[in-house]
């Protein structure tokens, strides 16, 4: 067998490869800034979860045991413990959570809010409430967005906006 001298080659040329990479390259620039801000959007919202699960599990602590329960915020880390026992030991009973390193994000108590909210026995808040508003506001931040989180002076969760 002999092999002719026309017989092409099957395969792509080096323009046609050019051309799809470049494509791919304008479509993912147009892409790549939704998907960040996608993601900083869902893992804003998973800490705003976890910092209302915090605060309702210091209450509903408060509430089951009838003993007094504190949230405590030390930087980004945020721990929950109810007095329990004869001697009053403060027992861990959720956390610590670190915003930081779980999610990558900065938790910071807005408007004078305190670092340590306490619960009484009946689930009532018994932390001094700062004077101007009577809400307490915590304010999480992931890159470029940030959300806040407001709980009354009854202890409960406010909705976005901070409003009944």
């Amino acid at each position: 067998m002999t092999s002719s001298p026309n017989r092409r080659r099957d395969g792509y040329s080096m323009i046609e490869l050019l051309v799809v990479i470049v494509s791919l390259a304008i479509v993912f620039s147009m892409v790549a800034p939704r998907v960040t801000a996608i993601r900083e959007s869902t893992s804003l919202r998973a800490g705003r979860q976890q910092l209302t699960t915090a605060f309702s599990a210091a209450r509903a602590a408060a509430l089951q045991k009838g003993r007094p329960s504190a949230l405590v915020i030390n930087g980004n880390e945020v721990r929950v413990r109810v007095r329990s026992g004869l001697n009053n030991a403060n027992v861990l009973v959720l956390g610590p959570i670190r915003f930081d390193v779980a999610l990558g994000m900065t938790l910071e108590p807005l408007s004078g809010a305190p670092d340590s909210v306490a619960y009484n026995q009946r689930g009532m808040m018994s932390t001094v409430m700062p004077a101007a508003d009577q809400v307490l506001r915590y304010r999480l931040r992931y890159g470029s967005k940030a959300d806040t989180l407001c709980i009354s002076a009854a202890g409960l969760i406010l909705p976005k906006g901070c409003a009944l």
